[in-house]
């Protein structure tokens, strides 16, 4: 370890240091999950209600096909293409898109007057008018609907819808889930008669324009087969979506849970206070490893200092008799 921080854990330090903070660290915790319940009470109630409904995506909206026609003449391929569309593969995505679309939400909303209740800041109930000249934008309520009001889950074991709408009233979020059931009903059906009605046009146009008499009994035969679909199509209640359990108001409320976000609160500061409380243990270990290097060090380098001898001056140096004297080693005469 660096700085001689020895690597052995001593568990008794750490305990004993947690044991040492153990009130400061319940009365934060506790002091923290009173305001985090205290806070969540400034958050509004929220209520869900669900509307469990099934898929009739495998029947045809007439339900009318060539060997089942029961008029004195039977339809042909032609005519019965023309009449009756095929059950497209991915129906129950294509169903549930249009289910989930922004124009089908707007649709909802204009109709059921939630506009007050998505901007409830802007509106006034007394008066019945919007507080300082405001005007509500659809996108951005559809937007709100889409993602806080309303929910729409796939059980795809079953294959059932569960319709979910979350609001501030019990009765209002059960009473919005099953309008949601009707009125999509009735959407659909509304598209799929103004499909029915534009080939009607068609065909009347055709029958002004063309005078070959089995012409006119093969427009007359796809009319009246288009006549008996559109019955069909408005006699069925509920298609394509079935009502198998209807929307009940909710006992208890699904938003805020006050409890549990105390708990958690309580529990985080917990972890943060022990954490907090081994951390002060390792950051003592670290400054008395950093005091005893530089303490180390500074030893080192008195030592270093005190054992270096001082160079002495050339002119009090002592003259060595080892010295080489020139020609000493010649003979003196």
């Amino acid at each position: 370890m660096p700085f001689g921080v020895d690597d052995d854990v001593d568990l008794i330090e750490y305990l004993q240091a947690i044991l040492r903070y153990k009130y400061r660290i319940v009365l934060s915790a506790v002091a923290i999950a009173g305001v985090v319940f205290g806070l969540s009470l400034l958050v509004d109630n929220q209520y869900m209600s669900t509307a469990v409904v099934a898929v009739n995506i495998k029947e045809k909206a007439g339900g009318v096909s060539p060997k089942e026609y029961r008029a004195s003449d039977a339809l042909g391929l032609l005519e019965h293409d023309f009449i009756i569309e095929g059950v497209h593969s991915n129906e129950l995505d294509r169903l549930l898109a249009r289910m989930r679309s922004m124009k089908f939400s707007q649709q909802f909303i204009e109709q059921n007057k939630l506009l007050p209740y998505i901007f409830h800041n802007h509106w006034d109930p007394q008066q019945e008018a919007w507080l300082e000249g405001f005007q509500p934008d659809l996108r951005e309520a559809g937007m709100t609907f889409m993602t806080r009001l309303r929910g729409v889950e796939l059980d795809e074991a079953s294959g059932l819808l569960r319709i979910n709408f979350t609001t501030r009233d019990p009765q209002f979020s059960a009473a919005l889930a099953n309008a949601f059931v009707t009125q999509f009903n009735q959407f659909i059906r509304d598209a799929e008669a103004g499909e029915l009605e534009a080939r009607r046009d068609y065909l009347t146009k055709r029958l002004e324009e063309v005078d070959n008499i089995e012409l006119h009994k093969s427009i007359y035969r796809l009319m009246e087969t288009q006549l008996a679909a559109e019955s069909l199509l408005y006699a069925r209640s509920e298609y394509p979506l079935e009502l198998i359990q209807p929307a009940f108001p909710a006992l208890y409320k699904t938003y805020p849970l006050r409890k549990k976000w105390a708990v958690m609160a309580m529990l985080a500061t917990i972890m943060l206070g022990i954490m907090f409380a081994i951390g002060m243990v390792l950051l003592s270990k670290i400054k008395q490893a950093i005091a005893a290097y530089q303490t180390k060090q500074l030893t080192e380098l008195q030592a270093s200092t005190s054992a270096t001898p001082a160079n002495p001056a050339t002119s009090d140096r002592a003259p060595d008799d080892d010295q080489y004297n020139g020609d000493d080693w010649i003979d003196d005469d």
